[in-house]
C-alpha cells in the first residue's frame, strides 16, 4: 500500500512539475486575423448575377401575360367572326398583331437577359481565379522571404 501511495504521489508531483513545463515549450496560438476583405469586383459580379436572375423571371412573366392576352384576342377574334361583326374583327386582328409584337420583344429581352447572366457568371469566374492567384503569389512571396530571412540571419 506504501509504494502505491509513494507512486500517486510522486506522479501528482511530476504532473504538477511538468505540465506548466510542457504548457510553456508550446507556443501561443496565432493572433486572429481579420476576415479577408471581400473584393468589390466580385461583390458587384453577384449582384450584376442576381439582377439578371431578376430580369430573367420578369421578362418570363411578361410573355406568360402577353400569350395569355393572345389567347383571349383570338377567342374574341372568333367570336366576332361568328357574330358577323367585321369593325370588331379588324380590331381584333390589329390586337392580335401588338401582341405577337410584344411576345417577340419580350423573348428577345429574355435572350438578352440570359447572354447578360451568362457574361457576368463567366466575369465572376476569371475574377475568382484571379484572386486565387493573387493569393497564392502573395504566399509564394511570403514563404521566399522568409527563406531569405532565414539565410540571412545564418551568414
Amino acid at each position: 500500500m506504501a509504494r502505491w501511495t509513494t507512486l500517486v504521489v510522486s506522479g501528482a508531483i511530476l504532473a504538477t512539475a511538468w505540465i506548466p513545463a510542457a504548457w510553456a515549450q508550446t507556443t501561443p496560438p496565432p493572433a486572429p486575423t481579420a476576415p479577408p476583405t471581400p473584393d468589390p469586383q466580385v461583390q458587384e459580379d453577384r449582384r450584376d448575377i442576381t439582377q439578371d436572375k431578376q430580369d430573367i423571371r420578369s421578362d418570363r412573366k411578361d410573355i406568360y401575360s402577353d400569350r395569355r392576352d393572345l389567347r383571349q384576342d383570338e377567342k374574341q377574334l372568333r367570336q366576332d367572326k361568328a357574330a358577323g361583326n367585321t369593325e370588331a374583327v379588324k380590331k381584333d386582328r390589329a390586337e392580335i398583331a401588338g401582341d405577337r409584337k410584344d411576345i417577340r420583344g419580350d423573348r428577345r429581352d429574355l435572350y438578352r437577359d440570359r447572354k447578360d447572366l451568362q457574361s457576368d457568371r463567366k466575369d465572376l469566374r476569371e475574377d475568382n481565379r484571379d484572386r486565387r492567384e493573387d493569393r497564392r503569389e502573395v504566399n509564394h512571396d511570403k514563404a521566399k522571404l522568409h527563406r531569405d530571412k532565414k539565410a540571412a540571419s545564418a551568414k
